[in-house]
């Protein structure tokens, strides 16, 4: 009897630090993507949650055992967290111009007002 996976990954805005709803919808797409190259015949989603986390679901699944079925729902959540990391690392959802130079400017700025780090404001 064939498998039906269905993955549903839960994303959490704040993983991915101050974003556009843009930046954000893009990351959701790229993931997506990333997750149907994985599993072309999955049943896949990314839905919007408070804390990142992956539901996996074997639909029609024959396995020996339950240990067997838990051990496989283990991999695929374990392959979708390390997914989602290497599409959050690459960063190719955001848009660069808005961030980049932010701490330079920061430090920059620090600098003019004669503060450090180790200074009490």
């Amino acid at each position: 009897m064939a498998r039906q996976l269905n993955i549903t990954y839960f994303a959490d805005r704040d993983m991915l630090g101050l974003v556009t709803d843009e930046d954000y919808e893009q990351f959701k797409d790229l993931l997506l993507e990333a997750l149907h190259k994985e599993w072309p015949k999955a049943t896949l989603a990314i839905e919007d949650s408070e804390h990142a986390s992956v539901e996996v679901e074997y639909a029609s699944g024959d396995f020996p055992t339950e240990k067997a079925l838990k051990e496989a729902i283990s991999d695929v959540e374990a392959r979708v967290q390390e997914i989602a990391n290497d599409v959050i690392e690459e960063r190719e959802w955001a848009t660069e111009e808005e961030y980049e130079g932010y701490d330079d400017e920061l430090e920059e700025l620090e600098e003019r007002r004669g503060r450090d780090d180790g200074d009490d404001y």
